[in-house]
């Protein structure tokens, strides 16, 4: 595609309808009392038999006082009967348990009227609209309608008067109302489409109409974040974001996750969407996955394996988020320059909403859960421990019998010699042979707690809002879990007039004494829940020290080791969760301060500074025995600290040219500074064992530091522009000056520009459309935004001190391994959106389409280099990939009504696909795994994803081919594909069921036309250990397929295999790639929450102004072909999660729970 040509030909149409979001404001009194008229005496006689009061008064005064009809609200009874009392000149005052009525020294008071109301449209309640109360010779009073579209208020004097309600997006009404005692108003709203222009969070913080955008975003509310949660509040945004991939680690109760928008563009797998919090970028500083570089995922050497310690996205309150806007594609994110090729999600935290000056609201919100496996492993339980079908077990004796395999005797009752886990040898008795189906009790029932108490309040000229979280949880690994704190301060003062300053701090703190290692290796306990057998029960390993109490074994060595019965390879799992610690103690602090001076009424000026700074002190602790590479265990601990300030100024000119032509002119400038430091301290062999710290060392102490800094310059514009608010049109240019690419020997520019442009236009503004359409929008836009340019000294001669097993001879340097290349270009990428929008039957069904193409060159990669240059390996830029795909949201309301059943259907869905267009070679390995050859490749005409390995030869039909003489099947000499790893298609469909104050939210979400290898299915299945590899034992088995006769034809398959542990080695074993590669569609039951809100009334007796109350569950049910847990599994790769190779996962759970929420 001609993407220059492009840029001067393209023009802009869409269709955009959204509404407002609105805030709801609950009433707060207490108590009510209505009188008609008459004499104070009867009105107080009745009074006190309603509210079950002594009243003492003189009759004959009371009775010579008549009263007009009035309604009264009060927070007490006292209040109250005063209330009454004051319009005939009385005063109650309380006297033990009675009141004692008298004449006031007070003159009387004008009678009290109520005035209620319900805003509707459409039959559909409209919550925060504002209703302007007026009556003659009288103060204003306003009121802003409840959830319920309810209003409520007491007036100080009974008259005829009006009421001015206004809503956005709704045209403005003016209603009167007589003098009554009491009075109820039905009051109808219409829209108003010049007028719907809700206001989103765009890029640099920048607020904008949702109306004048000419790009795709998606706004997900606080309410959505929260009605159903989990460990990890980014979850809460699967199937609510069309083209949005969430990638889950799924390695702890610290999972992290990976945001990935509109696909994967970037062959060095940077494909992650930035994360802006209140204007802060923290992708690159706290919010940044850091890992140890010992620790690998597949680690069968026996050392560390790693540990999700998470990120401070993870840390986040949900309850103190007020939205997320999700900005999909580069025209939406291209003032942020070099960092926004993959588009970003701008979280934006709650502010002081206050308006009444030494005024406060209180909030309390609880939140509390269990978690539990929602699927298990398809384990079979007929055979046990054992090769080759052997038909007899004596343990520790037999031949195979410390064999990790179950292709041993079947269960029939016989009588072996076994373990005896009190003894830790084999029983003096035989016993019986059988299985022990309960290995998944070995996991815990997980138990999450969350409590938030926000103050929001006003002060002066100064509106403030103070944010307390806490939240304790127990994983479903034993003895794992973590706390987490959060304080959240946000203020805004009111200078002068002109002159406004804001600021917003989150502060986080996470502690864990215990979080669990993943992957494959000794220190796993999913390496230890493959290799386990069906014939022995996982309690037997309780007692894991070798000389436990009746042990055969002495008790007296200090350097006791830790017992496992069968297989040399795997750990004991209780000496895992309770000795192989993995601990984090994490401080984190985002925020930003803001000064804005309104120069004049068209001109205002922006200044900020932000700062991300987080340290995370680390420690692993490994026992003796540990295994074969830390058989005197070990103690590392890392200290990291990673910091990113950055400084804004911002002048914005806004002027109407004409009555239709509005000009809006920004100019802006920024800089970034970011600095990291980790220093890593090993040591790998104890003195004395079950003492953890660096003096208790035996060998000495190794150090692995690192460090890195760089700096980001920048200048920005843009320029926007209005015609008759139906027309928009908006271009922003960004310079940035990186000093990772800043280099003397640069021989081109130093800056790098990233242009956009977008247009959006209201079609139903100036077009007649069909009488079913009421809102149409078109958008378009193009633009170009960079990547991968905040990785420091590759442009240089760079010497790093030299490191041998962390140790520095004679503080000596080394030499650099890359020839660095002092002209590197950060990555492009150029797309093109177009999209549209449009709402029928008055609002009731809304779309919105969105589709794009992109293409994304100069990838940076690492390529090898000729020996000769005296450097192994380069880096250059080389390599374009075409994206491009479609997105589709639609929203619905198949029932509305006022105050009975209402019905919302929301769903999204996205198609995405990219190809390979040049590459510097044919072909270049992204990711391998670890079994069979298996690899991500990107080739030429390929696809980002694209996996390949060693699978079934095949016949020119397609049929599996056998060994002739062996029957099993054969594998190709050389990889072939085998799938490719990206979901084409993600969908999702949920709807919103409301009666009266009790809400029902259901969400399900699914995705196709993905694959994946997965280790544990090859292990299990090899070893045996699953139900598909029963066929066959003893008699043999006849493979599917078909068998190459001699002259080169084939015949149906009549070999009978008898090996059948090499035969499902070749089936699906270490050999073979394709035999436990599998698709990873799913359909999810991802959540579904209950909630009741309290009713009004009740709420005014209890002293309240909201309370709710709810039930919820989270990733309910899994319908999938994939056989190993979740489908959407995330596989940790350093600081990166990954998909395509599953390894030792985790088992997946659902979540249930109880949400309470209070409002003072």
């Amino acid at each position: 595609m001609d993407y220059a040509k492009l840029r001067k030909t393209f023009t802009a149409l869409a269709v955009i309808l959204m509404t407002g979001l609105i805030h709801l404001h609950a009433q707060t009194a207490q108590m009510h009392y209505r009188h008609a008229a008459g004499n104070l005496a009867a009105i107080a006689e009745e009074f006190g038999r309603v509210f079950k009061v002594k009243l003492a008064y003189a009759t004959d005064e009371l009775t010579a006082v008549k009263v007009p009809g009035a309604s009264y609200e009060a927070g007490s009874v006292g209040e109250l009967l005063n209330k009454v009392l004051e319009p005939g000149g009385f005063v109650a005052t309380a006297s033990g348990n009675s009141w004692v009525i008298k004449k006031s020294d007070a003159p009387p008071k004008a009678p009290t009227m109520v005035l209620k109301g319900m805003i509707t449209e459409g039959g559909i309640p409209l919550p925060g609209a504002t209703v302007i109360i007026k009556q003659d010779g009288q103060k204003n009073v306003i009121a802003i309608a409840d959830d319920m579209g309810r209003f409520s208020k007491t007036l100080s004097v009974i008259s005829d008067g009006s009421v001015e309600i206004t809503a956005v997006g709704y045209l403005p009404l003016r209603k009167k109302f007589a003098a009554e005692a009491q009075q109820t108003l039905n009051i109808v709203l219409q829209k108003d489409d010049q007028q719907m222009q809700n206001v989103v969070v765009t890029a640099l913080g920048i607020k904008k109409s949702e109306r004048s955008l000419g790009y795709a975003l998606t706004k997900v509310d606080s309410t959505q974040l929260t009605q159903a949660t989990s460990l990890n509040w980014t979850d809460a945004l699967s199937g609510k974001v069309a083209g949005l991939n969430l990638i889950r680690s799924g390695a702890g109760p610290a999972a992290s996750s990976k945001i990935i928008l509109r696909g994967e563009n970037n062959l060095t797998g940077d494909n992650e969407a930035l994360i802006v919090v209140d204007g802060v970028v923290i992708n690159n500083s706290s919010g940044k996955r850091y890992s140890n570089s010992s620790d690998a995922v597949y680690q069968t050497n026996a050392d560390n394996l790693p540990a999700d310690y998470g990120s401070t996205l993870n840390d986040l309150n949900p309850q103190d988020i007020e939205s997320v806007s999700v900005l999909k594609g580069p025209a939406a994110a291209a003032l942020y320059g070099q960092r926004a090729a993959n588009g970003a999600v701008i979280i934006t935290t709650k502010s002081a909403t206050q308006k009444k000056k030494g005024h406060f609201s209180v909030r309390y919100t609880s939140n509390g859960n269990i978690e539990e496996l929602n699927r298990k492993l398809d384990r079979q339980y007929e055979y046990g421990l054992g090769l080759d079908g052997q038909t007899d077990y004596s343990f520790s004796k037999s031949t195979n019998s410390s064999s990790s395999s179950a292709y041993g005797p079947k269960f029939d009752g016989q009588l072996f010699y076994q373990y005896d886990p009190v003894t830790q040898i084999q029983g003096k008795t035989p016993t019986p042979w059988r299985a022990y189906d309960n290995i998944d009790d070995f996991w815990d029932r997980g138990r999450d707690l969350k409590n938030n108490v926000s103050i929001d309040g006003r002060l002066g000229s100064t509106g403030m809002r103070i944010n307390l979280g806490t939240e304790n949880d127990h994983w479903i690994v034993p003895n794992t879990g973590f706390v987490r704190k959060n304080i959240g301060l946000s203020t805004n003062t009111d200078i002068t007039k002109k002159l406004k300053l804001s600021t917003k701090i989150n502060y986080g703190f996470r502690n864990s004494d215990n979080l669990p290692a993943a992957g494959y290796g000794n220190q796993s306990l999913m390496y230890w829940y493959i290799f386990w057998q069906p014939n022995a029960d996982y309690n037997w390993l309780r007692n894991y020290w070798m000389g436990a109490p009746g042990s055969a074994y002495s008790s007296d060595s200090m350097y006791r080791r830790i017992r496992y019965p069968f297989s040399s390879y795997p750990e004991n799992p209780f000496a895992i969760v309770n000795e192989f610690l993995n601990k984090t103690r994490r401080n984190n602090v985002t925020g930003n301060v803001t000064l804005n001076y309104q120069v004049t009424k068209d001109l205002s000026v922006m200044l900020r500074g932000s700062l991300d700074w987080m340290n995370d002190k680390r420690e692993q602790d490994r026992p003796f025995d540990a295994g074969s590479r830390l058989p005197r265990g070990s103690i590392r601990r890392q200290n990291i600290y990673s910091q990113e300030k950055s400084y804004d100024v911002m002048a914005k000119y806004v002027r109407d040219l004409n009555p239709d032509i509005k000009l809006g002119v920004t100019l802006g400038g920024s800089q970034l500074k970011n600095k990291y430091d980790k220093f890593d301290v090993r040591n790998d062999g104890l003195h004395l064992p079950g003492i953890y710290t660096m003096e208790n060392s035996e060998y000495g102490l190794t150090y692995f530091p690192d460090t890195s800094r760089y700096a980001i310059n920048s200048m920005y514009g843009i320029i926007n522009l209005s015609y008759k608010n139906y027309l928009f049109a908006e271009i922003t240019g960004r310079q940035d000056w990186n000093s990772v690419l800043a280099t003397k020997d640069r021989t081109d520019n130093v800056g790098f520009f990233y242009p956009s442009i977008n247009t959006g236009f209201v079609l139903s503004e100036v077009a007649k459309l069909p009488a079913v359409i009421n809102y149409a929008k078109i958008r378009a836009s193009f633009a170009q935004v960079g990547s991968g340019g905040t990785t420091p000294y590759r442009t240089a001669y760079t010497y790093h001190v030299a490191v041998n097993g962390g140790i520095y001879p004679d503080s000596a340097l080394a030499s650099p391994t890359i020839l660095p290349n002092p002209n590197l270009k950060p990555l492009l990428t150029s797309t093109f959106e177009l999209g549209t929008e449009v709402q029928f039957f008055n609002g009731r069904i809304s779309l919105d389409v969105t589709g794009y193409l992109g293409k994304t060159s100069n990838q940076i990669l690492t390529r090898t280099v000729d020996a000769s240059s005296g450097y192994p390996y380069t880096i250059i830029n080389a390599g374009t990939v075409r994206n491009g795909g479609l997105e589709v949201s639609v929203n619905a309301k198949p029932i509305a009504t006022a105050n009975g059943f209402n019905w919302g259907v929301y769903s999204t869905f996205s198609f995405n696909k990219n190809k390979i267009l040049s590459m510097p070679d044919s072909s270049v390995l992204l990711r391998a795994g670890n079994i069979a050859n298996g690899q991500i490749v990107a080739a030429v005409g390929g696809s980002m994803g694209d996996l390949y390995g060693l699978g079934y030869q095949r016949s020119p039909d397609g049929q599996v081919v056998y060994d002739a003489a062996s029957g099993v099947p054969l594998i190709t000499p050389n990889i072939i594909k085998l799938g490719n790893t990206i979901p084409k298609f993600k969908f999702s469909l949920g709807n919103n069921f409301r009666y009266k104050n009790f809400s029902l939210n259901v969400l399900f979400d699914a995705q196709k036309g993905a694959k994946a290898y997965s280790l544990t299915h090859y292990k299990m299945a090899e070893q045996g250990k699953l139900k598909s590899t029963i066929p066959g034992r003893y008699n043999g088995i006849i493979g599917n397929g078909v068998v190459q006769n001699p002259d080169g034809s084939y015949r149906k398959n009549d070999v009978v295999a008898y090996d059948i542990d090499q035969y499902y080695q070749h089936s699906m074993g270490s050999f073979n790639a394709e035999g436990s590669t599998f698709s990873t569609d799913f359909i999810k039951f991802r959540e579904a929450s209950l909630t009741y809100s309290l009713r009004q009334p009740f709420l005014k007796k209890l002293g309240l102004s909201a309370a709710s109350i709810g039930v919820y569950g989270r990733d309910l049910f899994i319908w999938t072909p994939w056989p190993i847990f979740d489908p959407e599994f995330g596989t940790i790769q350093g600081s990166d999660i990954v998909t395509g190779f599953e390894t030792a996962q985790f088992p997946s759970t659902r979540t249930m729970g109880f949400l309470l929420s209070i409002g003072f």
